[in-house]
C-alpha cells in the first residue's frame, strides 16, 4: 500500500520529555528511533510567496538523513493541522541547498530540536524538545490520532495545531520581542547546517 501524501497532525505540550516518554510507554507506545538532534531549515523566495500561500520548503537533517519536503494547504476546515506533504532523501544536503539558492531561493528560517520517535498503533508519536519546551506530535488518520490522543490523557481543547514557527512568533510577541530562528546548542559544538 502506498504511503497517502497528506499529513494528518496536531501537536500536544508536556512539562517535560521524561514525562511524555513516560506517558506514550504507559499508553503502549514502542520506541522506533532513539533521540536524535534534527536541524531544519526554511526556504522561500524574497516575495515569501510560499509562507504567504501557506506552503512550506524544508531541507531537514537528523541523524545522519536529510530530507527535503514540500508541503501545502489542503482547503476547508480540519480538527487537526493537515497539509499535503511530498518528501525524498537528500544524499547531498549541501549541494542541494546550493541548488535552492542558485535558483533564487533565500534561508527564511530554521529551527532545532532533539526528537525521538515512537509508533502508537498505526499513530507515530514524536518526542520533540525545543527552546520553546516538549511536544508530543502525532501524526496519522484523523480517528487514530484523536484515540492516540485520549490514550495521553489529552482531549480536542489541549491540540495545538500552530507550527513550530508559529509558537514561537506567539512567544515573542508576549515577551514584547522578535522571534528569529529557533535554535540549541549543536551536538558536539559543531553547527549541523548543510
Amino acid at each position: 500500500m502506498a504511503k497517502s501524501n497528506r499529513e494528518n497532525e496536531i501537536k500536544l505540550a508536556f512539562p517535560s520529555p521524561e514525562s511524555a516518554v513516560l506517558r506514550l510507554r504507559t499508553a503502549g507506545a514502542r520506541e522506533v528511533h532513539a533521540r536524535a538532534f534534527e536541524d531544519n531549515v526554511l526556504f522561500d523566495f524574497a516575495d515569501r510567496r510560499l509562507t504567504t500561500g501557506g506552503r512550506l520548503l524544508r531541507l531537514r537533517a537528523f541523524a545522519d538523513a536529510s530530507l527535503l519536503t514540500f508541503k501545502g494547504p489542503v482547503p476547508g476546515e480540519h480538527r487537526h493541522k493537515v497539509k499535503i506533504e511530498n518528501e525524498t532523501a537528500v544524499a547531498d544536503p549541501a549541494a542541494l541547498r546550493s541548488i535552492l539558492l542558485g535558483l533564487g531561493f533565500e534561508v527564511v528560517y530554521r529551527y532545532q530540536k532533539y526528537r525521538a520517535t515512537y509508533r502508537f498503533e498505526t499513530v507515530e508519536a514524536s518526542v520533540d524538545e525545543t527552546p520553546l519546551g516538549t511536544f508530543v506530535e502525532l501524526e496519522g488518520a484523523p480517528d487514530d490520532v484523536d484515540r492516540a490522543a485520549a490514550a495521553l490523557g489529552a482531549v480536542p481543547s489541549d491540540y495545538i495545531l500552530a507550527t513550530y514557527r508559529e509558537l514561537q512568533e506567539e512567544d515573542a510577541r508576549a515577551r514584547g520581542g522578535v522571534a528569529g530562528d529557533m535554535l540549541l546548542a549543536p551536538p558536539n559544538g559543531r553547527d549541523p547546517a548543510p
